[in-house]
């Protein structure tokens, strides 16, 4: 839960059976779920692990999107930055039960525009700096949800999976882990952004 890997090297052109477990699994018979994929030859992929085992003992989403546990997969991924003195990164919304949103680096420009749940955006390139962000509806830019702190001023050159994780409401959702923003490297550091 909120970890990730570096990139590693899979087989190309043949079913691949993703099977995720418990930490404590012993074999592939412990798999919770398994999903097949046949990835491309030279391609680069991020998958996201995302959404609920039950979903009728959590809180629907308000858009009305399935929040079955499964994994968000994404090609085309980058592994560093095009420009050197830049940060590449794309967004994963995988609050199950936030409404479709904006994200907003405060005074510079929208960054996300009308973010749904499971939805991956297309890269986005920024200088690296420090940025607050502006979480707000989709449709009220003027209504903050949440701010964080997104200090990318030593990731230039680098590249990163911005996720969003846990629920607007935890109370409503089996008191899981409160929402938040979180950056996955290439490397596979996971990072905090703070409130």
């Amino acid at each position: 839960f909120r970890t990730a890997t570096p990139f590693i090297d899979a087989p190309a052109g043949v079913t691949i059976n993703i099977g995720v477990a418990a930490g404590n699994s012993a074999s592939v018979n412990d798999t919770i779920v398994n999903i097949p994929v046949q990835l491309t030859n030279g391609q680069t992929y991020v998958a996201v692990a995302n959404g609920v085992l039950n979903p009728v003992a959590f809180a629907a989403n308000p858009d009305g999107t399935p929040t079955g546990f499964t994994l968000l997969i994404s090609q085309n991924i980058r592994e560093s930055a095009q420009n050197a003195g830049d940060v590449d990164f794309i967004v994963v919304h995988g609050a199950t039960d936030a409404p479709t949103v904006d994200v907003l680096a405060r005074n510079v420009a929208t960054l996300v525009d009308d973010a749904s749940y499971t939805d991956i955006t297309s890269y986005i390139n920024v200088p690296a700096a420090s940025y607050l962000l502006d979480v707000t509806p989709g449709n009220n830019n003027s209504t903050i949800v949440a701010s964080y702190t997104a200090d990318l001023s030593t990731l230039a050159g680098g590249s990163a999976v911005v996720f969003a994780s846990g629920f607007l409401d935890p109370s409503t959702n089996q008191n899981g882990e409160a929402f938040g923003l979180f950056a996955a490297l290439a490397n596979g550091t996971v990072v905090a952004f703070p409130q």
